[in-house]
């Protein structure tokens, strides 16, 4: 049965990552985050921040990351 939940955590830092993060491995997910680079960085696996790593991010199924307001 397809979960009716979607999620946006908005900001993607510190506290925003990780939740998206574990939201994403159960829901459909969207990060977002205004910085292009950001966005760019966790879309390839890589969080500068070091609160989550590859594995991780890559195990987030329904995460998806944009910096598209629309």
């Amino acid at each position: 049965m397809e979960n009716k939940y979607k999620l946006a955590i908005i900001g993607l830092g510190y506290v925003g990552l990780p939740l998206a993060v574990e939201f994403g491995k159960k829901y459909s997910t969207l990060g977002f985050d205004i910085n292009q680079k950001r966005i760019d960085e966790l879309k390839n696996g890589y969080d500068r921040t070091n609160e989550s790593n590859k594995s991780e991010i890559e195990a987030s199924k329904r995460l998806v990351f944009s910096n598209n307001i629309d």
